[in-house]
């Protein structure tokens, strides 16, 4: 196959909600993640939605699952939706130190 991989071939974890490419753990992680909070009903950042944000948690670092709502009151309460959500789902979760919008999200396997 060489350097250009085929154009057949399924990246190594499938594929995540709108046949995003899942080609690494973090990246199937990142998915797991997202499909907890769809689940318990929140909403994902879009072009038209305030939401959940997540970015990955590359070398061992955790990720990062940022609230994209502008009033903090409304913020804060996703948050916690958020936490519970991720929690029950056995992942830790801890507030990020360095931004009051975003939480620290390890995988169980991680933890």
């Amino acid at each position: 196959m060489g350097i250009m991989e085929r154009k057949d071939e399924q990246p190594q974890f499938g594929y995540g909600r709108g046949e995003r490419p899942l080609p690494r753990l973090v990246d199937r992680d990142a998915e797991v993640i997202r499909e907890v909070l769809r689940k318990a009903g929140c909403l994902e950042f879009s072009d038209s939605e305030d939401g959940f944000v997540v970015e990955s948690g590359d070398e061992g670092a955790p990720f990062l699952v940022a609230c994209t709502v502008d009033e903090w009151a409304e913020a804060e309460q996703e948050l916690q939706r958020y936490r519970a959500a991720l929690a029950g789902a056995s992942m830790r979760v801890e507030p990020d130190p360095e931004d009051r919008k975003t939480l620290l999200v390890w995988m169980p396997h991680t933890a």
